[in-house]
């Protein structure tokens, strides 16, 4: 049973988190935790892109972007994998260098330095420079995207 760390930036692409959190509730027997941040944006992109968010919809625990606190916000609470869907080119930024300035980059920060699996769905073309040294970095700390 894996305990999992969804984060949901701000980026367009909100069905592809929808849909990761609609599977999620079919593999119910393959987790035991899912802890969810979503970032301002990203509230503001699912309204707009999907219609209104409800946390009640979903049976999972949902932290604000500032709760330090969470658990997944420290190594000792062993969350297995981390997902961030979508992901911003602002939070791929933060990510790439260790800028844990709130819950999900720090959560994303914890999965990294504890060697654990960090999987970035990152939304934007066409891609600068910027952003592929950004993926590359990420991918070479030991992130999938």
């Amino acid at each position: 049973m894996k305990k999992l760390v969804v984060g949901i930036a701000g980026a367009s692409g909100s069905v592809y988190a929808k849909s990761l959190l609609d599977t999620l509730l079919k593999l119910t027997d393959q987790w035991s935790k899912v802890g969810i941040v979503m970032s301002e944006n990203a509230v503001v992109n699912w309204e707009l892109e999907i219609g209104t968010f409800k946390q009640s919809d979903y049976p999972f625990d949902f932290y604000e972007k500032r709760d330090f606190n969470a658990p997944f916000a420290s190594g000792s609470a062993q969350y297995d994998t981390m997902i961030v869907i979508p992901c911003s080119m602002g939070t791929l930024a933060r990510i790439a260098t260790g800028i844990s300035d709130d819950l999900l980059t720090r959560a994303a920060d914890v999965i990294l330095k504890e060697r654990r699996k960090l999987i970035v769905v990152p939304r934007e073309t066409p891609l600068s420079l910027i952003h592929i040294e950004n993926m590359l970095k990420v991918t070479q700390a030991g992130g999938i995207i």
